[in-house]
């Protein structure tokens, strides 16, 4: 089976940390897991994932924390470009509204449909390589 990426899971709920490990992981994703949003920055920094899946409610750092730190903190540089889906039992417009303007790639609200989250990974993640592609090509013209 080919590898399809390496997405990191950050949720304080255990059952949804397992749900993603068991369904993405058969789908070909190498899954990483953290439990809160502290634990999500050290296992950035240990796994350079391709996608981070994070829930916004959360202890010791939200999701819209580690989305800051990610996308503003010179500690994270490197990653700024690290793509972000967040989901979230909060649906209100204004919620939404924040963590897109932090810098993440798209929002969902819980309870979600775990067919429409695979849709929304395949998305986010060909925007990614399409992103990097554009960069490559872009760096090849500067040369010449």
């Amino acid at each position: 089976m080919k590898l399809k990426g390496k997405i990191l899971i950050v949720d304080d709920e255990p059952i949804n940390l397992e749900f993603f490990d068991v369904m993405l992981s058969k789908l070909g994703f190498i899954v990483e897991k953290a439990a809160d949003g502290e634990e999500a920055l050290v296992k950035v920094v240990e796994t350079d994932p391709d996608l981070l899946i994070l829930d916004n409610i959360m202890p010791k750092l939200t999701g819209w924390e580690v989305a800051k730190k990610l996308k503003q903190d010179k500690e994270f540089h490197k990653y700024r470009q690290l793509p972000i889906i967040m989901f979230s039992a909060m649906d209100e417009v204004q919620d939404k509204i924040e963590g897109l303007e932090l810098g993440v790639d798209d929002y969902i609200t819980k309870p979600f449909n775990f067919s429409e989250v695979l849709a929304r990974i395949r998305a986010v993640l060909r925007n990614r390589d399409l992103s990097r592609e554009i960069s490559r090509r872009e760096r090849r013209i500067a040369l010449v």
